[in-house]
């Protein structure tokens, strides 16, 4: 017997005593201590005499330890070597159990090892070691329960992967054949790879319960616990037993298939802010990459003494590619109680066992519901199928393009300029990186994860406020199926639903940091609500408006106001520095970066919080406002404040998204989808209030009114979500395959890039797909238009978080003022230095004032198709060209439109759109770029280079020479250290509000 040591003073005395009642006939001892300091060598020498202990300098391992003891004749000439950890203790007939088990089982040959079963030390009753097996990727598995007793479910001797190290019989030929421990596993799982190796060589590995070991669990790899966990020692072993002990066809298929799933894993990791986790993945990989020349010298001698394939040895594995998740396990338990409750003679009806089950586990209730809605309402996400219609913004073909808008110095997308992308970008090209670096499977993604993260943010925040779950989840599931989150998810607005993400999670904060209670350590806590913020501004920056609403709210009626204050302050400064590249256009233009102007100003549409029409906006959606109404009665005094501010805000959001879609609000204060947003979290959580006041009591009070709110709440709740669920069954979305107006292809199929204009009445509705929201409005009498220009594909998620802004749409607005107003019949020409070659309006959406206008053009011509009005512009030019005509050089240098109304069309040699810039080849003269010339270009040609000019009053001009030409923007320099800076300061963020690791 080879007994192990290192530091075990505490509990080494048990485990000798355990080993001087071992009934076996020819038993020796040898310790082999570990450096130890704690007086276990001396211990050892008192019980078992210096020449039965090996004192070794440091702790070397179980393989050092093991490689010590071998260097000794008698040990090499023992028929078994029993390993056993200073923190085990055997009960008495253990060793003659283990030995009857490796000899005396009939019909069983070539037994290598065997394990006993392994009970808690302080309680025997729990069960520790039964055996273990892994994953088909070497991930360590076992079959028990934490804390799972010991009542005999496991008295029967079974063959498995592996035994525990803390008590293993070995037999000589076993050891001698598969050769050492590996050593540098350093203690961590090297029974795994141990026993997966002398399986590989022809033996057989068994648990006998007639056998019971004692086990503390504190004695291999306790010096080294505290430099890594669990994820990191699993995630090693596993990859490197692959390595060593699979045949090379299993590896061929295996291999790969584990790194996707480990970069599935290491980016949800990274999206939960698991970060510690994920760093240990990625150490692991690093270890087993830093020791890949001698895995692979360990490869080679256990292959060469490899007897069985790789099939026989999957047979004591899991059957599961990777374990289940825990809730799945905790279903299938909960599930097991309900069919036992169902064999029982006299069960209960159907409706109250269901209703015992919804109140036992409402959040694995909620969670099944959840997965049946979403599969039935986003069965249309399933497939090759690119999305389309609605407002939902096209994504580039590939995940670079979101980089390379993000790390640009000039705007590429519309009529350009120096206005810096979101930092959205970011997140959306790492998504679309890692979903297979396909932006279409990553625009799916964000559809059909954000209702249901918006659902379980405002569980989250409801729970620690009520600390009742079933409230919580009522709360949640109103609220994800509010027709707030109907009308964005089936217009396809990304932005939108991720302000219904986030914004509960800043109400719950700004609670907490003007409640009574400590929001926690105040850095963390400005840091993850300024991180927060941060995300809901890159994406949807009108969401500082509701935000605004909630702190005043909280600040009025809150009880830390000061403190409060001081918090909600250093978290906004926290978000401006993560959001730095957008603040300068927010503070200068408020305006146009905070507005909306979608939403119509219906009131009853408002009221049941549907800034638009469209499936489950519906009369029945009227049940979260009515239900959270009749629920405010039900509050108690506990949540009363909390429940007031919440009303205060529903109703004042309900009333600033009205005056918005109106037109009575200023125009930086204009929003009516960010007021709704407000509205429909505080209504959810009066709900939540009014529910979590209710309590077990109501059973016992006498009947009168809250009996009867409570029933009336419970079935505005019942036929609203139900009904809801209905509406995302049928899945009458606006964005689909093949949701585009029949007219469109007309469009798509024209050669060359340029750009449409959007006009239509003034109304809170979007533009036909893929016009997206309009960006101003004209007023030209009976002839006022909504307006808003795009490029060739419609809008891009290249826009995201930032509007249209700057001397170019001054100019365009100036134009349509001219067109629709009468007063020029050349709107063409004006239109044709913006590279508009197209004006689009719906059928029927175009008042008819402003159609006469349109067909008085003489440039523009009327196109028939259908679903469409469709203007051509018989003068349009291209996005960027060279001319040589005087005239239009001339008019370059001012802004009177009727001069350049009367310009005869110019010669003109087009130069194309190139990464950083523009180029192509000219004939000499005057240049001219349909961008917003904002500063910092520079263009080289007949070998100069020289500056630009304002051409119009707006766009790049410049001396062209013949030949090569190229535009550049010069400043790019600025906006690549910009967001070098923006990363690191991200990648901080999440290291400081990363969730920390139970060890």
């Amino acid at each position: 017997m080879v007994l192990v040591v290192s530091n075990g003073a505490r509990w080494l005395r048990e485990s000798l005593r355990s080993l001087a009642r071992q009934t076996h006939p020819r038993l020796g001892v040898v310790a082999v201590d570990g450096g130890s300091t704690d007086g276990s060598r001396e211990i050892l020498q008192q019980a078992l005499g210096p020449k039965r202990l090996i004192a070794l300098a440091e702790d070397r391992g179980l393989s050092g330890a093991m490689r010590a003891v071998l260097d000794l004749p008698v040990a090499r000439a023992a028929d078994y070597l029993l390993v056993l950890h200073d923190d085990a203790a055997l009960a008495s007939d253990a060793v003659t159990c283990m030995v009857e088990a490796a000899e005396g089982l009939r019909g069983v040959e070539r037994v290598g090892i065997v394990g006993p079963k392994v009970v808690d030390w302080d309680e025997p009753a729990v069960l520790r070691e039964v055996g273990r097996s892994t994953d088909r990727f070497g991930h360590p598995h076992t079959p028990l329960q934490d804390g799972e007793l010991d009542q005999g479910q496991y008295d029967r001797i079974l063959e498995v992967l592996y035994v525990s190290s803390c008590a293993m019989l070995i037999s000589r030929e076993a050891w001698q054949r598969t050769g050492p421990f590996d050593e540098r596993l350093g203690g961590h799982h090297d029974d795994l790879d141990f026993c997966w190796r002398a399986r590989l060589a022809g033996f057989r590995v068994l648990m006998t319960p007639l056998a019971q070991a004692r086990h503390r669990g504190e004695g291999r790899g306790r010096a080294a616990a505290h430099e890594r966990g669990p994820q990191y020692h699993g995630e090693r072993v596993a990859v490197a037993s692959m390595l060593k002990n699979y045949g090379t066809l299993s590896l061929l298929w295996l291999l790969p298939l584990h790194l996707v799933i480990e970069a599935a894993r290491l980016t949800y990791l990274a999206v939960v802010r698991r970060l510690e986790e994920a760093y240990e993945l990625l150490a692991a990989w690093a270890w087993n990459l830093t020791h890949l020349p001698s895995t692979v010298r360990r490869r080679v001698r256990a292959q060469s003494v490899r007897k069985v394939p790789d099939r026989r040895i999957r047979r004591f594995m899991e059957s599961e590619f990777f374990r289940p998740p825990r809730w799945f396990v905790e279903a299938e338990r909960i599930l097991g109680e309900q069919i036992e409750l169902e064999e029982e003679p006299e069960r209960a009806p159907v409706r109250t066992r269901f209703a015992s089950l919804a109140g036992r586990h409402p959040v694995l209730v909620a969670w099944t519901l959840g997965l049946g809605i979403m599969a039935l309402a986003f069965r249309f996400l399933v497939g090759p199928e690119v999305l389309q219609g609605g407002a939902l913004a096209t994504f580039p073909a590939e995940p670079m393009g979101f980089f390379h808008e993000l790390v640009s110095g000039f705007r590429t997308t519309v009529l350009g300029g120096s206005q810096a992308a979101s930092p959205a970008l970011g997140a959306l090209g790492g998504l679309s990186g890692v979903s297979f670096a396909s932006t279409g499977i990553a625009q799916k993604l964000l559809l059909a994860s954000l209702p249901p993260v918006a659902g379980l943010v405002l569980y989250r925040s409801m729970l620690r406020q009520t600390g009742q779950r079933v409230a919580a989840v009522v709360a949640a599931g109103a609220y994800a199926l509010s027709a707030m989150v109907f009308w964005a998810f089936s217009e396809g607005r990304i932005e939108v639903l991720v302000v219904l993400a986030v914004l509960p999670a800043l109400a719950d904060r700004l609670d907490a940091a003007f409640g009574p209670g400590s929001p926690g350590p105040a850095f963390r806590f400005v840091v993850g609500m300024g991180a927060a913020l941060a995300i809901g501004v890159a994406f949807f920056p009108g969401i500082l408006l509701p935000v605004a609403a909630l702190a005043a709210i909280q600040f009025v009626t809150g009880r830390s106001r000061s403190r409060g204050l001081a918090l909600a302050a250093t978290a906004a400064a926290v978000a401006g520095v993560l959001v730095a590249p957008m603040v300068p256009d927010i503070a200068t233009s408020p305006g146009p970066e905070l507005s909306s102007l979608v939403g119509e100003p219906s009131f009853s549409l408002l009221a049941r919080l549907a800034p638009g029409t469209g499936p489950g906006t519906w009369p029945v959606a009227w049940f979260l406002p009515a239900a959270a109404l009749i629920a405010f009665s039900l509050v108690g005094p506990g949540y009363r404040a909390r429940a007031w501010r919440a009303t205060v805000a529903a109703i004042g959001g309900l009333f600033l998204a009205w005056a918005s879609a109106a037109g009575y609000m200023p125009a930086p204060f204009s929003n009516p989808p960010g007021y709704l947003a407000l509205a429909a979290v505080a209504e959810a959580a009066v709900v939540g209030y009014g529910l979590a006041s209710i309590g077990s009591s109501i059973e016992r009070e006498a009947f009168g009114y809250r009996q009867v709110a409570v029933g009336i709440v419970a079935l505005l709740l019942a036929g609203g979500l139900v009904g809801q669920t209905f509406q995302a069954a049928l899945g009458n979305w606006r964005i689909g395959p093949n949701a585009l107006p029949s007219a469109w292809p007309l469009l798509s199929n024209e050669p060359g890039d340029f750009r449409i204009l959007w006009l239509g009445r003034p109304s809170g509705d979007p533009f036909p797909a893929p016009g997206g929201d309009p960006s101003g409005v004209v007023e030209a009498g009976s002839a006022t238009v909504r307006f808003a220009i795009t490029d060739r594909d419609g809008i891009t998620a290249l826009d995201i978080g930032r509007r249209q802004e700057g001397a170019g749409y001054d100019y365009l607005r100036r134009t349509l003022t001219e067109l629709i107003a009468g007063q020029t019949s050349h709107g063409g020409a004006l239109l044709s230095l913006l590279g508009v070659r197209f004006i689009l309006a719906g059928e029927g959406d175009l008042p008819a004032a402003a159609a006469a206008r349109l067909d008085a053009q003489l440039d523009l011509n009327l196109t028939p198709a259908g679903g469409l009005v469709i203007y051509d512009n018989a003068r349009a030019l291209p996005l960027g060209f060279v001319t040589s005509s005087p005239p239009f050089v001339d008019a370059a240098g001012g802004t009177d439109l009727e001069r350049i109304a009367s310009l005869p069309p110019p010669d003109s040699t087009a130069i194309a759109p190139l990464p950083g810039g523009f180029g192509g080849t000219s004939t000499g003269g005057f240049g001219f770029v349909s961008n917003q010339d904002e500063g910092g270009w520079r263009v080289q040609t007949g070998g100069r280079t020289l500056g630009t000019e304002r051409a119009f009053g707006w766009g790049i001009g410049f001396e062209a020479a013949p030949g090569s030409v190229r535009l550049t923007y010069a400043n790019q320099w600025i906006r690549t250290w910009e967001m070098i800076a923006l990363a690191l300061l991200w990648l901080a963020v999440l290291w400081i509000t990363r969730r920390p690791v139970v060890r």
